[in-house]
């Protein structure tokens, strides 16, 4: 839940900054940044543990493949896809995340879909569905204006399934979660320099002419939103299966809303506050009470 609030904060700062700068410097320069400043960090912890950044030349080719469909290919198609969709569109298609990454598990991890699991799934859409009436009203899905934008979020979406699945497998090979987020990122950054050369030339006076709100926002998203919310997700996933750690991004929109709510004056609606506490119960039951209650139905069958 902490990492989805985390998450959740990137609304409200893509609204701060979003008037300095273009979708493709929100999208890439907090991730520069923030490999850049997590760095040190990890130097630091190598230093203390006495030995050099686990580095193995044939697991090159997983951070290179995590890197650029995940982080890169992510950020990208979700800039472009905002840019060309609707908001309400867009939120509805992010509910498809959790599916995603279910069916990447499944067939990358062998991940299998218990009873708890899929009850949860369905009970945690009915909530997010009630927070989401809004979104729902007011999208437009099948516009001919809409269609690339809504396939382009789309495969944002898929790229974020993939992206969690596949780091799985690099926290599973001994990784900390420092270093996969930090070669990951870096990778991602690499490859959005010529974004910066060819699509959108980043200017200094650009950042320079940024009031301290923005500059703020941009270190926000570098630190919490790309950093601290990423390596608490790894540490989650050496817990829990991906596919259960996933479930809990159905609290997003719940999230989203209450920050609305403080940061922006909207509405909580009582919609909102039913659906937000589906979505907690649900997700409970999934990451926290599995084993009790397929235990119980097990118990209640033999006897």
């Amino acid at each position: 839940m902490l990492v989805n609030f985390m998450w959740a904060t990137q609304v409200i700062v893509i609204k701060l900054i979003g008037d300095h700068l273009g979708p493709v410097a929100i999208a890439f320069v907090p991730m520069i940044l923030s490999t850049l400043l997590f760095l040190p960090v990890l130097l630091y912890e190598s230093k203390r543990k006495g030995r050099p950044p686990q580095w193995q030349w044939h697991d090159a080719k997983h951070f290179l493949i995590a890197g650029f469909f995940g982080f890169f290919l992510l950020q990208f198609a979700y800039t472009l896809g905002a840019q060309r969709t609707l908001a309400a569109n867009a939120a509805v298609i992010t509910l498809s995340i959790p599916v995603l990454v279910a069916i990447a598990a499944s067939i990358m991890l062998g991940e299998k879909l218990t009873s708890v699991r899929v009850v949860g799934f369905l009970l945690a859409l009915a909530g997010v569905l009630m927070t989401s009436i809004p979104d729902l009203r007011s999208s437009h899905f099948g516009v001919r204006r809409y269609l690339v934008g809504d396939l382009l979020f789309l495969v944002a979406c898929a790229a974020s399934a993939f992206y969690n699945t596949y780091c799985k497998l690099l926290i599973d090979r001994q990784y900390t979660e420092l270093e996969v987020l930090l070669y990951t990122s870096a990778v991602g950054s690499v490859f959005s320099i010529p974004l910066f050369i060819w699509v959108e030339p980043l200017h200094w006076a650009e950042i320079s002419s940024m009031n301290s709100g923005a500059l703020w926002g941009i270190l926000e998203l570098a630190l919490i939103v790309y950093g601290a919310s990423m390596l608490l997700f790894f540490s989650i996933l050496k817990r829990l299966d991906v596919t259960q750690a996933n479930l809990s991004s159905y609290a997003l929109p719940f999230f989203m809303g209450l920050l609305a709510v403080l940061a922006l004056k909207e509405i909580l609606t009582p919609f909102v506050m039913i659906g937000g506490g589906i979505v907690l119960v649900s997700t409970l039951a999934v990451t926290v009470y599995e084993n009790e209650i397929l235990a119980w139905f097990a118990q209640r069958r033999s006897s």
